[in-house]
């Protein structure tokens, strides 16, 4: 008996079948680690060695270069204070240990995608292409500085900078979150350690 020609039963489902739902699985988990890796919030800090942040317990906020959008501001203020009293830092009711400077700034990055699409691949002695398209997009983005200066001194001692795209149709709800984000962010690593 030829074995090519026993046929082979399969129970439940056909492997054919069983091709759409693998492929729809792996696309979906692409496509959740590409959301995660998309998050584009840049945080950098910088501060004058040899500061003793321990000696710093308030704070009031002075505004630099201010936002357009003052409900910005005023979310983004909330967060800074939020975030700042969890590393022990509070608003002071007198004279304070640092100023707070914020400057807010807005622009647009241009972004350059290629997309290839097929391999293409031989036909007799020719080479047969796949596509491309190539797409442009203007990004708004946001940046905001945030700059402790000792009060008594009148001398920058800590920096942080937090650039992100900014999301034109974001709810209220998602812009308080992204704010927190980014106060949470610049703060994370405060106070800097002592060397």
């Amino acid at each position: 008996m030829d074995r090519r020609a026993v046929p082979v039963r399969h129970e439940g489902r056909r492997p054919d079948d069983m091709r759409p739902r693998r492929l729809l699985a792996v696309t979906l988990a692409a496509l959740a680690a590409a959301t995660v890796a998309c998050s584009t919030l840049e945080v950098t800090t910088d501060y004058e060695p040899g500061t003793d942040f321990g000696k710093y317990r308030t704070f009031a906020i002075k505004e630099g270069a201010p936002p357009k959008n003052q409900i910005a501001r005023d979310r983004f203020y909330a967060a800074l204070t939020d975030s700042m009293g969890r590393h022990g830092l509070t608003p002071a009711t007198g004279d304070p240990d640092l100023f707070v400077f914020t400057h807010f700034v807005t622009g647009k990055e241009t972004q350059i995608n290629t997309y290839g699409y097929g391999m293409g691949g031989w036909y007799g002695y020719r080479w047969g292409g796949g596509m491309t398209t190539t797409q442009v997009q203007e990004i708004p983005t946001g940046t905001v500085v945030v700059d402790l200066v000792d009060a008594k001194a009148n001398k920058l001692v800590w920096r942080g900078v937090a650039k992100d795209q900014i999301s034109t149709d974001a709810t209220p709800e998602e812009r308080t979150a992204k704010a927190k984000e980014v106060a949470d962010r610049l703060f994370e690593g405060y106070p800097p350690a002592k060397k």
